[in-house]
């Protein structure tokens, strides 16, 4: 039942078309993140490295729990959810891809904090935001509008048209809209000093250098055990290597050790054209750290690391209403979305000694598993020494440092980032289609007033993703190379294809040797097009009954029941690249550096029944003292889930204003969100993980209780300082999901303080505290996480995640089992305050043209932010990412025609990592940080108007802007930027 000022009970905040037009935003994710501090980073968003069965999705989180317990309506409906089925997607849920949603219909978005189960449904955990749609426009309206930043990158633009009509006699209405938007892609080595290469990030001490810190800020980080035009190595095996593997020893002396140097004991490479070795500069070496150098010949692996994702949306939109009788009426809406988004670099794909075992040549010419050691497909190229695009002085060299070090002379490894083979570009395209509609009408019986409502919803989300894809079958035959009698270079005979279809099947040589020397052909060989498809449809139908039951001194006192049936089901298609190759055994191989991955699966349904009772107790109308309002709401909801079974939810409130001027109003919710498709059904699989290692030098003194873990850490038999593999390299592990899991619960508390002055006309102050705590949380357990909640727990080695992986004879991770568990609970408390004042400037005396000015403020602090599980707390607050303090400010003045308005985001002081000892990261702790953006809008006459935007007016960066989450800091990272619009309206 639609609530009043005087009677609503949760918290929450709302933001208008108005404020989304004046800022331009071309992301409803993104405007949200930056106008609403509550809104937290989502699992994904256009910014920032992307999932490549996600790209340039937009998901939206609140209080730090997660966007799969966020519940999003469009219109007071559920919207079909945008996430993949499977393991690897971006998030696991069935949260909403927000991007889908065209910006120009936006009338309001209603954010309400806490659990909302009971009144909406489930995962509204953390709340629910509720997009409303303008289906009553009239008139035709026109906008275009163009972003650029000032160093003339960073391009984007949006056309909308929009267009609303009534017809026979004002009783019904259509509303059409057609909005196309697109985004230029943006990559870290756009900005080298602020993201890309010589970005300011944390990395050991430098050799030599006396700092009581284990990690230092510096610029200029460079990969060292790889190059781009590859690193030959006397050995392909990652056991044979000394700690961290590669080409150094644990003495950094400069000196080769699996690699072939110089007779100055110099490591070479290939210099740009293959045609030399060239002495390899380490540059500056690190202190127990041999991955990374400062400054020098190796990979600033920054660079492939995007900044935005290059995206467009086309949105077709027709909404509709008609007035079929007085007492009966009609509304509908169909949507259409299309859409794609790039990923334009990552690092492709590695050929590295780090990722153990070589590629090694077809000699024999069978196509079996000879192709591959241990199922692992991207270990060091296996190269023989007499390939004929070797010259001379280079085999030479080669040759010699095998012999000297007691090894067969025909073969050597090379270790290379195969960056001109494999950028790491993927596309994903989207397609939506949605359709909502119903009926609503009243009518009286028995001496009451009934209203109903009937409407249904069924919408259709896939995402295809295609790109290129190495396989690894047809790259061993391409670099197996011959010379033939006649000069030429081909393919050894004997080889065989992979059973898949690449660009082309006919085998040509590659050249490994140098950057960009391979031919098209060559390329063309050992490239397949992967392609894999995520669909998603949702069915909801909902019937709702409402009137009073009889009337009390302070009004009506109103029920309203219903019943929802909803049918959710998702499937994940991987394609025939990612399905890997079947084996006659049984066993799947994998064509390329991609882990094998299943199809995933399933659907459920629900049946739910809902009530709700708004009981008032005292009105303005009866003048008690100390009891200007006062009214007692409750709803419940019970659940059958053909899945987890039956349950309940349920909320009540209160609202009382003690007098006109101020009222309290609160809550106390009981609320769910089942476990998804994807965490349900995802088959067990390989996959790769890395992270930090709670008993290396780096982890053993952090966690919640540093002496408990490095307690248990010494009773594992490691010494310190340990190493750890996982440190630094991605190890292979499985994962999958769990068929067992059961459904959160939460408990919520809220409680609200309004000051609404009747002296002070037009002043909203409200001040909301939140509390929700979710228990048997559905959680990913990472490798990370399973290392962390075995070493961190009370009863180690008993605890069940000790169980979860395994070390090899000299403490490295050598396997691990992660997936979904409900083993966690969270608890995020939190207050937020929001100021809405109008003032008109004459009431300060100034002249009737003088304007108006309107004061909008949305504040949070977080009290308490936090993830539990075995025991130990894990803080979510306080980083770059998710300060404990965050507000944004809009301060609009108005006079006449011209529009301009000052916003102040400001990000309270922060830590870029949580729970770390003081001497683990110099300058940890990060200062607050402020940026402003400037709007201007002018009607230029009736019917046309422009607007300029300035985002990051003084153009600031946070200092080490590096290591800084890219999604919160955007606009500072790009610096300065601008947009125009120009609109006409009729």
């Amino acid at each position: 039942m639609t609530q009043s000022r005087l009677t609503n009970v949760m918290a929450g905040s709302t933001l208008d078309a108005a404020q989304l037009q004046r800022r331009g935003y071309l992301d409803l994710g993104l405007a949200l993140l930056r106008e609403n501090p509550a809104i937290s980073v989502g699992d994904n968003s256009p910014i920032g490295t992307q999932n490549s069965f996600g790209a340039g999705q937009s998901f939206v989180s609140l209080l730090n729990l997660g966007s799969q317990r966020t519940l999003t309506l469009v219109d007071g409906m559920r919207m079909g959810g945008g996430a993949s089925a499977s393991i690897y997607g971006v998030g696991p849920g069935s949260q909403v891809d927000i991007s889908a949603l065209p910006t120009s219909l936006i009338k309001t978005i209603d954010t309400r904090l806490g659990g909302a189960g009971a009144a909406y449904g489930a995962d509204a955990v953390a709340g629910v935001i509720n997009y409303e749609l303008d289906d009553h426009y009239k008139g035709v309206s026109l906008n275009a509008q163009g972003d650029w930043s000032q160093k003339l990158d960073n391009a984007a633009e949006k056309i909308a048209l929009k267009a609303g009509t009534s017809f026979d006699h004002d009783r019904g209405g259509l509303v059409f809209d057609v909005e196309y938007r697109r985004q230029a892609g943006m990559l870290a080595s756009d900005r080298p000093d602020s993201f890309g290469e010589n970005a300011v990030i944390y990395h050991r001490a430098a050799l030599g250098q006396n700092t009581p810190y284990s990690f230092v800020p510096g610029s200029g980080t460079r990969y060292i055990q790889s190059t781009l035009t590859g690193m030959p190595t006397l050995t392909g095996n990652y056991g044979d290597l000394p700690v961290y593997g590669g080409v150094y020893g644990s003495a950094y002396a400069g000196l080769a050790n699996a690699g072939i140097a110089n007779t100055a004991g110099t490591p070479l490479v290939f210099s740009g054209n293959g045609q030399t070795l060239v002495p390899f500069n380490s540059g500056t070496l690190l202190q127990g750290d041999n991955v990374l150098g400062i400054g020098g010949d190796g990979i600033a692996l920054r660079n492939y690391i995007p900044i935005r994702t290059p995206s467009d949306r086309l949105n077709l939109t027709l909404l509709g209403h008609y007035d079929l009788t007085d007492h009966l009426h009609a509304t509908w809406q169909g949507w259409y979305a299309r859409g794609s988004s790039e990923n334009l670099v990552g690092d492709g794909m590695w050929s590295s000694t780090s990722f153990d075992n070589a590629l090694t040549p077809n000699i024999t010419g069978s196509q079996n598993s000879s192709y591959f050691t241990d199922g692992v497909t991207n270990g060091p190229l296996a190269l023989s020494t007499d390939n004929p695009y070797l010259t001379s002085a280079e085999r030479t060299t080669i040759k010699q440092a095998l012999a000297a070090n007691g090894l067969p002379t025909n073969q050597f490894y090379l270790n290379r980032l195969n960056q001109d083979l494999d950028t790491g570009y993927f596309r994903t395209t989207l397609q939506m289609y949605r359709f909502q509609g119903g009926l609503r009408g009243d009518f009286g019986m028995l001496g009451r007033h009934f209203n109903w409502t009937l409407r249904g919803e069924y919408s259709r989300y896939t995402n295809v993703t295609t790109e290129p894809a190495l396989v690894v079958p047809n790259l061993v035959n391409a670099l197996n190379a011959v010379e033939t009698t006649d000069g030429t270079i081909q393919c050894a005979a004997g080889y065989e294809n992979a059973p898949i279809a690449t660009r082309s099947s006919i085998c040509a040589p590659l050249n490994p040797f140098g950057y960009n020397q391979m031919t098209p052909a060559a390329r063309d060989y050992v490239t397949a097009v992967e392609r894999s498809t995520n669909r998603n449809s949702q069915r909801d139908l909902q019937a709702e009954i409402r009137s009073t039951i009889f009337r009390l001194p302070a009004g009506d006192i109103r029920w309203d029941l219903g019943y929802e049936h909803r049918r959710e089901a998702y499937h994940f298609d991987p394609g025939t690249y990612l399905s890997g190759w079947k084996q006659t055994d049984g066993t799947v191989l994998q064509y390329g550096n991609d882990a094998v991955i299943p199809a995933t699966g399933g659907a459920y349904h629900t049946h739910e029944g809902f009530g709700e009772l708004d009981i008032p107790l005292v009105s303005p109308s009866m003048q008690v003292p100390g009891a200007y309002h006062l009214s007692l709401t409750a709803n419940g909801r019970l659940t059958y889930n053909s899945i987890t079974g039956p349950y309940w939810t349920y909320m009540v409130g209160a609202s009382w204003w003690p007098m006109r001027d101020f009222g309290l109003s609160g809550n106390y919710a009981v609320s769910v969100r089942n476990p998804s498709v994807g965490e349900l059904y995802s088959p067990r699989a390989s996959t790769y993980e890395s992270g930090v290692d709670p008993c290396s030098d780096v982890g053993v003194s952090s966690g919640p209780n540093p002496a408990r873990r490095a307690a248990n850490c010494a009773k594992a038999g490691l010494t310190q300082p340990f190493i750890s593999n996982f440190n630094a390299y991605s190890l292979p592990g499985t994962a999958g999901g769990n068929v067992h899991l059961q459904n959160e619960h939460s408990k919520s508390y809220t409680g609200s303080l309004e000051f609404r002055p009747h002296l002070i006309r037009d002043f909203d102050l409200k001040t909301s505290f939140v509390d929700v705590r979710v228990a048997n949380a559905i959680t990913y357990l990472s490798a990370s996480n399973l290392l962390d909640a075995c070493y961190d727990s009370t009863n180690y080695p008993s605890n069940i995640f000790c169980s979860t992986f395994s070390r090899d004879s000299s403490g490295q991770i050598s396997s691990f089992d992660s997936g979904y568990y409900n083993i966690s609970s969270y608890e995020t408390q939190a207050l937020q305050t929001t100021i809405d004042y109008v003032l008109p400037l004459k009431r300060l005396g100034f002249s009737e043209e003088s304007g108006t000015l309107n004061l909008q403020g949305n504040y949070v602090h977080y009290l308490k932010s936090q993830q539990s599980y075995l025991s130990s707390t894990y803080a979510l607050a306080g980083s770059t990412a998710s300060p404990k303090d965050n507000f944004t400010l809009n301060t609009t003045w108005q006079s006449g025609a011209l529009t301009a308005q000052w916003q102040t985001m400001w990000y309270g002081p922060s830590q870029f990592m949580l729970q770390v000892p003081s001497i683990r990261y110099e300058h940890n702790k990060r200062p607050a940080f402020a940026q402003f953006n400037l709007s201007l809008g002018y009607a230029v006459t009736r019917n046309l108007s422009t607007s300029f935007v300035i985002n990051n007016v003084t153009d600031a960066l946070p200092r080490d802007a590096g290591i800084y989450n890219i999604t919160r800091y955007y606009e500072a990272l790009i610096g300065r930027s601008f947009q125009m619009r120009i609109g006409a309206s009729f």
